[in-house]
């Protein structure tokens, strides 16, 4: 199936382009800082949306409850710090809303969840 890092990369297009085609541009694709990654970075109508995108396969995501936990919370905390870095450096965005998503691509299928970001107001990019 490929390296881990093949395997990831394959995910992170899969979902960019799940999104794409619900409307959402993509600004960034693993923009890098010294507080770490953001995975994706979307637009839709003034709003933003950062997404951490995981590959798992069904044995390891037994392991935890939820897709939601796959993601620790210094993980997200540094995932906010370097969206403040990017939006230092991108200040006509600062009008927008602001909300950050989970996905988890286990073999066919997108596990998705909201990281439960207070600035987020806007729907989830999935739907109702």
């Amino acid at each position: 199936m490929g390296s881990p890092a093949k395997r990831g990369l394959a995910a992170e297009q899969r979902v960019a382009a799940l999104l794409v085609a619900q409307g959402w541009e993509v600004l960034e694709h693993r923009w890098r800082c010294r507080h770490g990654e953001m995975d994706l970075l979307l637009h839709q109508d003034e709003r933003l949306l950062i997404v951490e995108v995981k590959c798992r396969n069904a044995a390891a995501l037994a392991f935890v409850d939820g897709a939601g936990n796959c993601l620790s919370w210094g993980q997200q905390q540094r995932l906010r710090r370097a969206f403040g870095l990017w939006l230092q450096q991108a200040p006509q965005w600062s009008h927008c809303g602001v909300a950050m998503a989970l996905a988890v691509v286990v073999g066919d299928e997108i596990l998705w969840t909201g990281l439960g970001d207070p600035m987020a107001e806007a729907p989830h990019p999935w739907g109702d």
